[in-house]
C-alpha cells in the first residue's frame, strides 16, 4: 500500500509542476507581448520625435543632426524627380488647384475642373500613343495611359469598348470617374 501511496504522490506532484510549468509559460507569453508592444510604442516616439526635430529645426540643425537632415532633403529631392519621371513617362502633369493628375494634353482638370496652363508640346516618341504620348509595347492594341486604338484590327474591332457618354455642353466623350468634360469644363451630372 505504502508503494502505490508513494506513486500517487509522484504522479501529484508532476501533475502540479506541469501546471505551474504551464502557468509560468502563459505568464511569460503575455509578458513578452507587452515587452513588444512598450518597444513599438518606444519606436513610434522615436519616429514622431524624428519628424517633428526635423519640420521645426531642419533650416538651422545642431551639428550632431545635419548629416541625417541631409540624408532626408537628399531623399525627398530624389522622390520628387522619380515622381516626376513616373508622371512624364504617365503623360500626365499635377493641377496646380488640387494636385490631381491630368493628361499633359487636357484643356481642364478632370478632378476640380480647373483650367490647365498650355503646356510646351511633348517631344514625339516612336512607341507612344498619338493622343496622350504613353508609351506603348510592340504590339499593344489600345493605349493604357487613355484607352485609344493604337491600330485597327479584328481582335481589337470584335473587343471595342461601349461608346463613351458624351458632354451635353460640347459633345466631348467623357472618360470614366471624371467631374468635369476635359474639353469645355462643364461639370459631369452622374
Amino acid at each position: 500500500m505504502a508503494f502505490f501511496e508513494e506513486i500517487g504522490k509522484k504522479i501529484s506532484k508532476s501533475g502540479q509542476d506541469a501546471a505551474q510549468k504551464a502557468k509560468n509559460l502563459a505568464e511569460t507569453v503575455k509578458l513578452n507581448g507587452l515587452i513588444s508592444d512598450e518597444e513599438k510604442r518606444i519606436k513610434n516616439s522615436h519616429y514622431q520625435l524624428g519628424k517633428l526635430y526635423y519640420e521645426n529645426f531642419a533650416e538651422n540643425p545642431e551639428p550632431g543632426f545635419a548629416g541625417h537632415i541631409a540624408d532626408i532633403n537628399d531623399a525627398n529631392a530624389k522622390i520628387l524627380k522619380y515622381t516626376e519621371q513616373v508622371k512624364q513617362i504617365k503623360g500626365v502633369t499635377s493641377c496646380e488647384n488640387c494636385g490631381g493628375d491630368v493628361a499633359y494634353t487636357a484643356p481642364f482638370c478632370s478632378s476640380c475642373g480647373s483650367q490647365m496652363k498650355t503646356l510646351p508640346p511633348i517631344q514625339p516618341n516612336i512607341n507612344a500613343c498619338v493622343n496622350c504620348n504613353a508609351p506603348l509595347a510592340e504590339n499593344q492594341i489600345f493605349c493604357t495611359g487613355c484607352g485609344t486604338r493604337v491600330e485597327k484590327s479584328p481582335v481589337a474591332e470584335a473587343y471595342a469598348p461601349p461608346a463613351a457618354p458624351q458632354c451635353l455642353n460640347c459633345g466631348h466623350d467623357i472618360i470614366e470617374d471624371t467631374a468635369f468634360c476635359l474639353n469645355c469644363g462643364t461639370k459631369i451630372d452622374s
